[in-house]
């Protein structure tokens, strides 16, 4: 049994989790690539706005890879537009609904 990874997501873990997304891996093959439980790459997947959208979306003009403009803790997220700068799990704290 594999030790799960309690670690921070790090970039590079991000850029696994994206591109082995993309070539079709489960959740699966994504956590034993990364050492974490399948829960966690599905919530982190979630959070970054990855799992929300299809392997076909995410080909589409506008789909990138972003920084989320959260001025206390600036992280990756895949966004659909050069308008979205601000990740979906920010976007529902209190600090960006009350700005």
């Amino acid at each position: 049994m594999m030790k799960e990874n309690r670690e921070p997501w790090t970039k590079t873990d991000f850029d696994v989790l994206v591109q082995m997304w993309i070539d079709g891996k489960t959740t699966a093959e994504i956590a034993g690539e990364t050492g974490r439980t399948k829960a966690a790459v599905a919530t982190y997947g979630s959070r970054i706005g990855l799992f929300g959208l299809t392997r076909e979306e995410l080909s589409e003009p506008g789909v990138f890879v972003r920084t989320c403009i959260n001025p206390f803790e600036p992280h990756p997220f895949v966004s659909t537009g050069i308008h979205n700068r601000t990740c979906t799990a920010c976007k529902n704290t209190q600090v960006f609904q009350a700005a």
